[in-house]
């Protein structure tokens, strides 16, 4: 069967905001299936609006990634508990079948994801 969205892992630190990248927090670490990734992340500060429901931290982690032909997209996610807040989210690209998507590690994992808020099967 054919879903609408892919294996998604949502994170848990709130980009919704200015977010400064330097050699101490540039790399993210993650496997995709058992094969481990890292991007680095070039060094500058980020934007990311809720309202514009936009995020230069999120493009840049995607072009950083694309060279790799990871099979995941890198996202932008909208919270909503007490307060709203965005944070990034991996989403396979295979909408068929379930992927393990784990091992988060890297100096910008504090920075970008946090732990993994959500771990979503492909869905509609």
């Amino acid at each position: 069967m054919m879903y609408t969205y892919g294996q998604q892992v949502w994170g848990s630190v709130d980009i919704n905001r200015r977010v400064t990248i330097t050699a101490s927090n540039n790399t993210f670490t993650f496997n995709v299936d058992d094969p481990s990734y890292t991007i680095t992340i070039p060094d500058g500060t980020y934007m990311t609006t809720r309202q514009r429901h936009e995020s230069e931290l999120v493009q840049a982690i995607s072009k950083a990634g694309s060279a790799q032909n990871i099979p995941v997209r890198f996202i932008l996610g909208g919270m909503h508990y007490d307060e709203k807040y965005n944070v990034l989210i991996l989403e396979h690209t295979d909408t068929n079948n379930e992927h393990v998507i784990d091992q988060f590690a890297g100096n910008a994992i504090d920075t970008l994801f946090g732990q993994v808020k959500f771990n979503l099967p492909p869905r509609n």
